[in-house]
């Protein structure tokens, strides 16, 4: 699957405990992580801005997970509490803010595309009457798509998800089994399908979470030239990876805790969990995170003492990378370079 592995430890300026959501883009590292707000780090991980910051003064957000940038500007969109997008500079000062309050109950995920603002809606609520709206970087609509479903109510928050790939914004709703690609002249076409049956989630109440594990709860759906990756829970969480040629497809036991992930034979290190794509000078890369704690007791097991990784050389430099670490570290990105 891969060819090089590196890893990038984040500044320790602020202590980040939970990650929400984090991002690669233009060389710089985005990040939302619990009791923090939202971090810009430079690509060798050192921090450059925190951006706005937790409160309800000016230019300050109660509600922080979801955030996109704009990858010609710059600028960082905040989803804040009341479908509020909050607007800030790369360098972390407040520009504006705009309501969407208009378009939908709750807004589901949002992403910039083509220099635009795409923003997904909960279905699940009685007042959602799209699937998704279009904004240009001042909050003016430019499109909006009525939904396809037809109404429902559910008492199970469950979100959707957006992704990039090779010029296509792609996006998926739980309640449907379409996922599909809006271009940038913004038609939107089904890219594939997630097959329907009674493993997926009804649209309907209950309140038993053992009859939630009955059902199939996406988290996480991404591309690359040669797989569709989709992180799910199914009874027990899993990594598939789909081969786009001949759909055969490679299934990952993440265990109880959701934290194993993919062995990693290019240095030995902690398996690999793939969160997003991104593509540099038109190599393909994934991205995941580790823990320093999850580091350091690594290279102390014996699993890691007789491994034969591809790159021995590589395996010295993680064991000295981890013998540098405290365990109240802030968190290390893992980044993977694609086989072309």
């Amino acid at each position: 699957l891969a060819e090089e592995i590196s890893y990038i430890p984040l500044d320790n300026s602020f202590p980040v405990g939970r990650v929400f959501n984090y991002n690669l883009l233009n060389n710089s590292i985005y990040l939302s992580a619990k009791d923090v707000g939202i971090l810009s780090f430079r690509i060798d991980g050192n921090l450059h801005k925190q951006i706005g910051g937790i409160g309800r003064g000016p230019g300050e957000y109660t509600f922080y997970n979801y955030f996109t940038v704009d990858d010609e500007k710059g600028t960082i969109y905040v989803l804040d509490r009341g479908n509020i997008i909050k607007v800030y500079s790369k360098e972390g000062e407040i520009l504006r803010s705009f309501s969407l309050q208009e378009y939908g109950d709750i807004v589901d995920v949002i992403d910039f595309f083509d220099s635009k603002l795409f923003v997904s809606f909960f279905l699940q609520t009685n007042n959602s009457k799209y699937d998704y709206a279009i904004f240009d970087t001042l909050g003016n609509l430019i499109k909006k798509e009525e939904r396809t479903l037809p109404p429902f109510t559910s008492n199970w928050q469950l979100e959707g998800g957006l992704y990039k790939f090779n010029n296509t914004l792609n996006y998926w709703n739980p309640f449907s089994d379409t996922v599909s690609s809006i271009y940038p002249d913004l038609t939107r076409k089904a890219s594939f399908i997630i097959s329907p049956g009674i493993h997926r989630f009804p649209r309907s109440k209950f309140d038993s979470f053992e009859e939630m594990r009955k059902y199939l709860i996406i988290e996480r759906i991404f591309e690359t030239k040669s797989y569709i990756i989709l992180k799910y829970v199914y009874k027990d969480p899993f990594l598939t990876l789909v081969e786009k040629k001949g759909r055969k497809s490679h299934v990952v036991y993440l265990g109880p805790d959701g934290k194993s992930g993919i062995v990693n034979d290019l240095d030995g290190g902690t398996m690999f969990l793939p969160e997003s794509y991104f593509v540099e000078n038109g190599r393909e890369y994934l991205i995941g995170i580790t823990y320093p704690s999850q580091v350091k007791i690594h290279v102390t097991t014996s699993e890691f003492e007789n491994a034969n990784p591809k790159y021995p050389e590589k395996k010295k430099e993680l064991e000295k990378l981890a013998n540098s670490l405290k365990e109240t570290d802030n968190p290390i990105l893992m980044v993977v370079r694609l086989k072309k």
